[in-house]
């Protein structure tokens, strides 16, 4: 049997667009006490006429057992009617106020949308079949002639034992003149001082010699001079006798 509301009053979440997720906030409200015993923050700015609300209270005690509970638990023993009922009703003003802000936002949401829809949409664009053909038939890239650089590229290209990176590998005209200039005198310098080098080996090696006969020179004429040493000697021995 469906609920006779008093006075054409009806639950607090009926009209919104999201109407299930606001009954089952508001419900959820009724679990926890202390919405119903603490005050609105201060400074917070909330009306509360208890003689309109009256009848929305009565429509709530009907659809919430455990409302019920609590309003028999809390009045008058912990919180005054007024009071108990005033609390609620901040609470359940919030939930209201949030679900009115999330249904705006996405309105808006929707109508950027729209807009960017419309801000790309095919309409705007004037493209028919004949503004895009195109005015010379197509020609296909074997039909169209070559210069004799490229035919000589082609065959360098597709000759055999030639690497298909070769303009990668070596650029003339990329290559430095100067710095291959200088490069090729410091080859001849290079190949200058490879073939002195053996003349100089001779020059070293002949005097070492040099000095080695000098040496044997020296040792001689000593030998020399001891054998005419011990000739006079003998002369001198000689004639004493």
């Amino acid at each position: 049997m469906p609920i006779q509301y008093q006075d054409a009053a009806v639950p607090p979440w009926v009209g919104y667009s999201e109407e299930e997720t606001i009954q089952q906030q508001i419900l959820a409200l009724s679990a926890d006490r202390r919405n119903f015993l603490r005050d609105p923050p201060a400074g917070v700015q909330f009306q509360f006429d208890s003689e309109q609300m009256y009848p929305i209270a009565m429509v709530m005690l009907q659809e919430d057992e455990l409302l019920n509970r609590m309003r028999f638990d809390l009045v008058p023993k912990q919180v005054k009617e007024d009071v108990f009922w005033r609390n609620y009703f901040y609470r359940v003003s919030l939930i209201k106020q949030s679900a009115q802000l999330t249904a705006l936002a996405a309105q808006q949401q929707a109508v950027d949308n729209r807009e960017e829809q419309k801000t790309i949409s095919p309409e705007g664009v004037s493209l028919t079949e004949n503004t895009i053909r195109p005015k010379t038939p197509p020609v296909s890239i074997s039909d169209i002639p070559k210069s004799g650089e490229e035919e000589e590229e082609n065959e360098i290209s597709t000759s055999p034992g030639v690497s298909e990176f070769v303009s990668d590998a070596f650029d003339s005209c990329n290559i430095n003149h100067e710095d291959l200039r200088k490069e090729m005198e410091q080859l001849v310098l290079d190949k200058k001082e490879d073939a002195a080098t053996p003349e100089e080996e001779t020059a070293d090696w002949e005097k070492e010699l040099q000095a080695e006969l000098q040496e044997y020179e020296v040792v001689t004429e000593a030998d020399n001079k001891d054998d005419n040493w011990d000739k006079e000697i003998e002369k001198m021995l000689q004639s004493d006798e």
